[in-house]
């Protein structure tokens, strides 16, 4: 038990990293921006919740594909991850607090970082396994991170200038399927919901997301899984 949550001194400063980045733009969109304005205003806060939830999304999607994991150990991949998403909840709570917005909010927002992780370490795994430079894996995960983050994103943006859609809100009827498999459009559309945004979907983008990079991440794992069995590891 306590060699699952002995985290290495690499992974230690990975976390401590990033927990410091983000205590940093916590401070200071406090300071700079909440604590300039006079009484209290809630959209404020509820506009830097929604900024703090997508820069720790980002921030972790950088910091993870160079987190160590040990070959085909997904116990222990999947409890550091936990500890890594978990590590900010103090400063969401700041937030959620100072700002007097539901601390129910931040679950769906890590739910969905979770689940991205799991996706990168599961394909870093996999990687793992190849006879590849270390340097040719980790431009592969950064290649595969920018197509479904932001290459589909700006996509989506020409797709609704180009098609001229009237998009009233992220989780909009008229915007196709495919894009909520990007997480990030996901989770930009959960925030906004939470914040008083509209709906027209449902749960169903969530849905779409969960599903979809569910069976993708549970197919790395079995590849990985089968791969080993085959070299007798």
């Amino acid at each position: 038990m306590l060699k699952l949550l002995h985290i290495n001194r690499k992974n230690k400063g990975f976390v401590l990293s990033y927990v410091s980045i983000l205590s940093m733009v916590l401070l200071g969109y406090l300071f700079m921006i909440a604590m300039r304005v006079e009484g209290y205003q809630p959209e404020i806060y509820e506009r830097g919740y929604m900024y703090f939830m997508a820069v720790s999304f980002l921030l972790a999607t950088m910091i993870l594909p160079l987190w160590e994991i040990k070959e085909n150990d997904y116990l222990k991949g999947f409890v550091d991850l936990l500890f890594f998403t978990f590590s900010i909840i103090p400063l969401v709570l700041i937030l959620l607090m100072v700002g007097q917005i539901s601390k129910a909010h931040m679950v769906l927002p890590l739910l969905i970082q979770i689940l991205w992780g799991i996706v990168i370490l599961s394909m870093k795994n996999l990687l793992n396994g190849f006879k590849l430079h270390s340097t040719l894996r980790a431009f592969s995960l950064v290649i595969f991170n920018f197509f479904v983050l932001i290459f589909s994103t700006i996509y989506l943006f020409f797709y609704s200038q180009y098609a001229n859609l009237v998009i009233t809100t992220i989780f909009d009827k008229d915007i196709p399927n495919m894009f909520f498999l990007n997480p990030l459009v996901s989770l930009t559309g959960i925030l906004y919901e939470q914040m008083g945004g509209g709906n027209q979907m449902g749960n169903t983008p969530l849905i779409i997301c969960f599903v979809f990079w569910g069976i993708i991440s549970s197919s790395m794992i079995y590849l990985s899984s089968r791969r080993s069995k085959d070299q007798g590891v």
